[in-house]
């Protein structure tokens, strides 16, 4: 077997590749961008490229010989890295301080004063490991796949040298002079970036390996910074992670005196319930679809995606980010066009799309079917009846998690005098339609409060202020967590929630 040439025409990068190697895999291993939500499985449709001019999925390409590949064009995203303004004493133990949110999706930089306590400025950039699956199960099995790999934790550490030399250069300071670093993300991403293995988190009773805060020396984990210190805020249990704990710390989640519930929807709903006197937890796997990753025509909030749509009289209306010709739809807007198509009868409280519309497929076991569609008026955007079912899962599965939430702590929903949205999910959608669909109770829906990035709110406090990260380190103890896959009663909750609202 000889070598072949690949030539990505975007950079005229040059590539010599094994006959027969997978052109995902060639493409993951050159460290380029390219969607595969679906971990290369074939199913999401997303990674495709132009090879020789042919449009093609990059996983199921083997490459057979010299060939010429363009990537997609790099969309301008939309990355969330506000939230609430949380603010404490700095310690001024550390002139400038760096804190991390490590996303699914996304990854932000904050760079701190940690004298004064300050946001100076912050970068931000996509989720390098979207290359290797849209969600974390994807990602976590392709690490258990290659057990010896470090690709994953050495794509996430780049990214974040990345960040730190631009948010360095932004302020006029070198990189040296910042001698601390913190982080957050869900309990995945922890692992993944700590280089400690995720199997437990596939297995029962799906617990992380480490839930402990912890300490270690900067240059250990980011050799960039040739001294001070790193700190990862602990986690709570399998997929409640150091983010949700970033978001309890940021909100003074356990002095609450009214019963407040906390959502952070992404491809993991993360979850808590309570106030000083009690909290539970839980995580339930909404997928990828509220990022438009199991989507038809789904992508993420970038130029060109529809991201906000309403039913006025007799016909829809929409918005596109950017302002231009509509490519696709990404998850607020998809789940605003539902709520609106509900409104307009067009789709029923089944989820069944009343149109006459619809195009020929063929299923899994080869049979020609039809599948109905609803067209967005001025565009080349559809939503299939495919894209309801997703939708469905998705908010299925939030809304047994916020009932069984609301059972365990013994109260009703309308017990519960707070609703906090926290992640880019929950601060770009619209809670009106969140309700209308059915994902979070509607008595809840005046109740609901937007809070933006929580999590990063939570890693800024405890890079400038030791007793922050001493706190966090506490605050996650107190946390009783609720495992919705053991529980007989989340699949019946599941299958009465799959439908929408009668309204």
């Amino acid at each position: 077997m000889g070598k072949h040439l690949v030539t990505i025409l975007n950079d005229d990068i040059k590539l010599e590749v094994e006959e027969g190697k997978n052109l995902l895999a060639a493409i993951q291993e050159a460290k380029l961008e390219l969607d595969a939500p679906c971990g290369g499985q074939g199913k999401c449709g997303k990674c495709k490229v132009l090879v020789n001019g042919e449009e093609v999925l990059a996983c199921q390409t083997e490459v057979k010989g010299d060939i010429l590949v363009k990537l997609p064009e790099k969309a301008e995203n939309t990355i969330l890295t506000e939230g609430l303004v949380a603010t404490t004493q700095a310690d001024g133990k550390n002139k400038y301080a760096l804190a991390f949110d490590i996303g699914t999706t996304t990854v932000v930089a904050y760079l701190m004063d940690g004298v004064t306590g300050e946001q100076i400025t912050n970068a931000s950039l996509l989720n390098p490991q979207t290359t290797y699956g849209g969600d974390v199960i994807a990602r976590v099995q392709y690490q258990m796949n290659h057990p010896d790999s470090t690709e994953l934790r050495d794509c996430i550490r780049t990214a974040m040298q990345a960040l730190a030399k631009e948010a360095a250069s932004k302020a006029g300071i070198k990189v040296e002079d910042i001698t601390l670093v913190t982080m957050v993300g869900n309990t995945a991403m922890h692992h993944l970036m700590m280089g400690i293995d995720p199997t437990s988190l596939t297995t029962p009773p799906y617990m992380p390996q480490v839930y402990e805060k912890m300490s270690l020396p900067l240059h250990d984990v980011l050799p960039i910074f040739p001294k001070g210190e790193f700190r990862a805020l602990p986690n709570v249990a399998g997929f409640v992670g150091a983010d949700t704990v970033g978001c309890m710390l940021s909100t003074r989640f356990d002095t609450k005196e009214d019963v407040t519930l906390m959502i952070d929807i992404g491809t993991n709903g993360e979850m808590v319930i309570g106030n000083k006197d009690r909290r539970i937890c839980c995580s339930t796997a909404a997928g990828p679809a509220f990022e438009g990753a199991k989507i038809s025509q789904g992508m993420r909030g970038a130029t060109g995606a529809i991201d906000h749509a309403t039913w006025e009289k007799d016909h829809l209306e929409y918005h596109v980010i950017g302002g231009g010709e509509a490519i696709g739809i990404c998850g607020s807007g998809v789940l605003d066009v539902i709520a609106a198509l509900l409104k307009a009868g067009i789709i029923n409280w089944r989820g069944r799309l009343e149109t006459e519309t619809s195009y020929p497929y063929t299923d899994e076991s080869g049979v020609e079917r039809r599948m109905n569609y609803y067209q967005i008026p001025g565009t080349s955007v559809r939503i299939t009846q495919q894209d309801v079912r997703e939708i469905q899962l998705a908010k299925s599965a939030i809304r047994s998690g916020i009932d069984l939430l609301i059972k365990a702590l013994k109260k009703k929903t309308d017990d519960v005098k707070e609703v906090l949205l926290a992640g880019a999910f929950g601060n770009y959608m619209s809670p009106a339609s969140a309700c209308r669909i059915g994902m979070i109770p509607p008595a809840l829906l005046p109740k609901i409060k937007s809070i933006g990035n929580a999590a990063g709110e939570g890693s800024k406090l405890a890079a400038v202020n030791e007793e922050e990260f001493e706190y966090a380190g506490r605050l996650h103890e107190g946390v009783e967590f609720l495992e919705l896959a053991s529980m007989p009663e989340f699949m019946t909750k599941y299958g009465e929630n799959l439908n929408f609202p009668k309204k």
